[in-house]
């Protein structure tokens, strides 16, 4: 992943990637590769972490599956996006998923109606929940307008109790130490969080802390402007990268501050020809190809 998603700033608010070029071309290959490997996890959940040759596991099937729609429309796919989200996380934060983003579908034709990723971020005293959001447009500034409107929805108390409901019902492991060192300590207290949520009208009464990732991902002309990662292409990117981060900080975000929010920023060569090829991928893994 550093060879191909290349993080360029890593600050506590702001942590940012491009796809790694040169003459030859673009990683884009080599991050669908990636983000195959990360299927199984990503869909199943902590049973799945570290498989070795996870696309000749058994299951790889029934997690491309997961993902087949018969009906795709590219401009309402979130599903890319989310599974960028997972593979940075779990290698440049550590974090690991509680739970597969995939058990809160109705069916393969239905998304996900929950946070697009749900993780856990060890830390030595403690284990933070981690609840990311992702967009993919093809213009930044709308896809950060799209998270700065998920933190207002989904950062509610309501919302955050119902969600929590979900998570504690579909979480367990068949792994008995991870099962009790691991997911029972969290559900323990995603389930106290929730009672209390009850009576409650703000997460701040309830909760200490959430880690919140929000991810940016969008199509970045100047990909095209250059033959490899030059001096020019950092200068432009970095400009960008500052501006869009302004821009976002610049929101009128009436957020809970118990969530410890990160702006994750991933411009790409080409939105629709990534989430193109992904679905060719999917489609092949699920033999629909």
């Amino acid at each position: 992943m550093e060879n191909v998603a290349i993080q360029y700033i890593n600050e506590k608010e702001l942590k940012t990637y491009y796809l790694n070029f040169d003459e030859n071309g673009d990683k884009s290959q080599e991050l669908l590769d990636i983000l195959m490997d990360s299927l199984l996890e990503f869909v199943f959940g902590i049973d799945y972490c570290n498989i070795n040759n996870p696309q000749s596991h058994q299951k790889f099937f029934n997690a491309c599956e997961k993902l087949y729609k018969e009906k795709r429309n590219p401009q309402k796919e979130g599903d890319l996006g989310e599974i960028i989200l997972h593979a940075l996380l779990r290698k440049y934060l550590n974090t690991f998923p509680l739970t597969g983003r995939f058990y809160f579908a109705v069916d393969k034709n239905t998304n996900a109606k929950s946070f697009d990723v749900i993780h856990i971020l060890p830390k030595p005293d403690k284990k933070i929940l981690v609840l990311g959001e992702s967009k993919m447009f093809k213009v930044g500034k709308k896809g950060i307008d799209a998270l700065v409107d998920d933190i207002k929805k989904h950062f509610t108390a309501d919302y955050a109790r119902k969600q929590f409901v979900k998570i504690s019902a579909l979480t367990h492991s068949s792994d008995e130490k991870i099962q009790k060192s691991i997911v029972m300590p969290t559900i323990q207290q995603i389930d106290d969080w929730e009672l209390k949520l009850r009576s409650a009208n703000t997460l701040d009464e309830v909760i200490d802390e959430l880690y919140v990732p929000l991810l940016c991902t969008y199509t970045y002309d100047e990909y095209t402007k250059h033959s490899r990662v030059s001096k020019e292409f950092i200068e432009m990117y970095e400009k960008e990268m500052r501006e869009l981060d302004a821009y976002f900080r610049n929101k009128d975000i009436n957020k809970p501050s118990c969530l410890s929010i990160v702006l994750m920023l991933f411009p790409i060569p080409d939105k629709d020809k990534l989430i193109e090829e992904y679905y060719k991928r999917i489609d092949k893994g699920c033999g629909k190809s």
